[in-house]
């Protein structure tokens, strides 16, 4: 046994007419019962235990048992190494059995943790003692819901009132409840995705085998409700649960802040649970982790001393839920930065991977190509029933340098892109790459040297400077060549939507030159340059 034992002893006699017995545990250790029960809690305190029964021939036993709780504490190790100690109190169950009856009382007192108070009694009519009729009440009450963190590793922290008053009728084999079970002021907080319940009520009424629900909860800026009715059969749930509320934030960590406002409906029939309705998202941030260079783990992982589950006493749960995008949700993954508008009705349960089927629109975006980033046009990531990691895209999106747009159409999957490339004016596909690479003009993209190895050196030092700009908050860092093969490092960036400013550092001589360029209106184009010479042009453009 574990802890310090007490004292046991036991003793009885029996012949043909009559038999009795009696069983007497003193000053017995609480730990010795919950050993093991609960890793992360330590239970300390005595419990004194009394029995006695005895019978006669084709008589019914009688008896009784006691059993006494005294000074029990609950002990935990806080996330700061601090011991908590939470005093249960004293208590005590009996059972007393007569020829007629059966009578039985708990109650708990005394403690820090809540009171219980309950009696039961049973007629003893025939031999079948499921079908002997019940009678009780039974009435509970805590203010230290935050013991449910011990019990239910996924809450980190809880806190909040419990109130339950129960009346117990019908048989032993079939008890019937009839009460109401309140918990007032809850909170609850789930660190992993940084959602916080506050101003949690709940009230359930219990009636025969079944219990009818309501209940409300603040998440983030929103109120959330719930509603149903559960039934038990074969200590199975059946039943109908509701779901809805109105800007909620569900999660909130670095990578994602997201707020729903969803309308879902759970149905359960025993094991299985199908889940449907609608979710909208009035807002999203959405910027997963770079995990590039991540280490998946083996295939043939085994995890040493995992307990298995039962197939057979898992909960299968299908969803089909439509997801609707409002005007504020924003992502950046995989390349792709924008806003993201649309619906998609997303299926997890029935496949061995969730699937999705509907549209989705890139508003705003843009989508890094070689080291940069271009405006999108035209976005759309399409799914098609296929998994709803990796959807269909379809992406156009352009660079406008000086005298030239240059850009990408984008195909295949968000996984596997399939790139090809177009300008205005038209440019061979090698150029249109160099000059989104290295950057410049259309003049430097048509006289840069065919050279491979002058190619490799410019596109690569594009590379580099276009990372370092990232780096200081510079979108826009080229090398740019002129017809006298001077090569130089050009900064530029939009300080509005109509200036442009850029200044270009000579890599093989003391140079610099200043150049502005401000558009007038759709046609006309002031530019200036400051550097060995100094001019300005007016330019006036015709498309055709």
């Amino acid at each position: 046994m574990v802890g310090t034992p007490g004292s046991i002893c036991a003793d009885g006699e029996w012949n043909p007419r009559q038999w009795n017995a009696t069983f007497n545990a003193n000053h017995m250790p609480l730990a010795t019962f919950t050993a093991g029960m609960t890793r992360a809690v330590e239970y300390s305190g005595q419990i004194n235990f009394l029995a006695h029964a005895a019978g006669v021939a084709g008589e019914p036993a009688e008896g009784n048992i006691r059993a006494d709780l005294t000074d029990a504490v609950l002990s935990h190790k806080l996330s700061s190494g601090r011991i908590d100690h939470s005093k249960i109190g004293s208590g005590f169950i009996t059972v007393n059995a007569n020829r007629n009856t059966l009578a039985g009382e708990v109650g708990l007192a005394s403690g820090d943790v809540g009171t219980i108070k309950g009696t039961l009694v049973a007629q003893r009519v025939g031999d079948n003692w499921q079908a002997m009729p019940v009678q009780g009440e039974f009435h509970a009450h805590t203010d230290q819901l935050g013991l449910v963190t011990l019990y239910v590793p996924d809450i980190d922290r809880a806190a909040g009132h419990l109130d339950g008053d129960m009346k117990i009728a019908g048989t032993l084999g079939t008890p019937l409840v009839d009460g109401t079970l309140k918990i007032s002021d809850g909170e609850i907080d789930y660190y992993q995705v940084n959602m916080g319940l506050r101003q949690l009520a709940f009230d359930a009424r219990l009636t025969d085998n079944g219990v009818d629900f309501k209940g409300s909860t603040r998440i983030g800026s929103g109120i959330a409700h719930a509603t149903g009715r559960l039934e038990w059969r074969n200590s199975l749930p059946y039943g109908t649960v509701n779901v809805d509320g109105t800007n909620l934030r569900v999660t909130d960590v670095p990578e994602a802040q997201i707020d729903a406002s969803p309308k879902l409906q759970f149905n359960i029939t025993g094991r299985k649970i199908d889940v449907a309705g609608s979710v909208k998202v009035p807002y999203a941030r959405i910027v997963p982790a770079d995990l590039t260079g991540a280490v998946r783990s083996s295939s043939d992982e085994v995890i040493v001393g995992k307990e298995e589950t039962d197939p057979s006493k898992r909960f299968e749960v299908v969803s089909t839920i439509t997801l609707s995008l409002a005007d504020h949700v924003n992502i950046d993954t995989t390349g792709l930065t924008g806003r993201l508008t649309g619906n998609i009705t997303v299926r997890s349960g029935y496949d061995e991977v969730t699937s999705a089927t509907g549209e989705l629109n890139i508003e705003q975006g843009k989508y890094s190509a070689y080291a940069r980033k271009l405006d999108i046009q035209r976005g759309r990531l399409i799914f098609t029933g296929g998994p709803v990691g990796n959807p269909g895209i379809d992406i156009r999106a352009i660079k406008e340098f000086p005298d030239v747009t240059a850009g990408v159409n984008v195909r295949g999957t968000l996984l596997q892109p399939r790139l090809s490339f177009f300008s205005d004016p038209s440019l061979t596909q090698s150029q249109i790459v160099s000059l989104i690479l290295a950057g410049g003009s259309l003049e430097s993209a048509q006289n840069r040297q065919p050279g491979a190895g002058n190619e490799m050196l410019a596109q690569g030092g594009a590379i580099l400077a276009q990372q370092l700009g990232s780096h200081v908050g510079i979108e826009d860092v080229s090398i740019e060549s002129d017809l006298t093969n001077e090569t130089s490092l050009v900064l530029g960036r939009y300080l509005s939507p109509r200036l442009y400013v850029s200044y270009g550092i000579a890599l093989t001589e003391q140079l610099n030159v200043l150049k502005l360029r401000y558009s007038l209106g759709d046609r006309w184009t002031i530019k200036t340059e400051v550097g060995t010479a100094r001019g300005a042009d007016l330019v006036y453009t015709i498309q055709r």
